[in-house]
């Protein structure tokens, strides 16, 4: 665990960045006085969820926004507007 002033966090954020990513936990210091704790993000349960079938190459994922789908779904049944106009009677 390293303890680092306000400052020098500002000025090498990129790198005490990185280090938290690899696990480390840092203490940034005002004045002296501890005032926060950065500590690296734990994986949210969608991301548990599909490291498995990242790593299995089910699905490809390269970090940015989804696009749509390259067919459009098949509504079966009754559209939204429909079961609205119904719900409404």
């Amino acid at each position: 665990m390293s303890h680092i002033g306000v400052r020098e966090l500002k000025n090498g954020l990129s790198r005490y960045l990185k280090r938290v990513q690899k696990g480390e936990e840092i203490i940034v210091t005002e004045r002296g006085r501890s005032v926060v704790r950065i500590v690296p993000a734990k994986a949210t349960n969608l991301r548990r969820a599909l490291e498995p079938l990242l790593r299995e190459g089910a699905v490809r994922w390269n970090g940015g926004k989804p696009r749509g789908a390259s067919r459009r779904p098949v509504i079966q049944g009754q559209t939204l507007s429909e079961m609205v106009l119904a719900d409404r009677r």
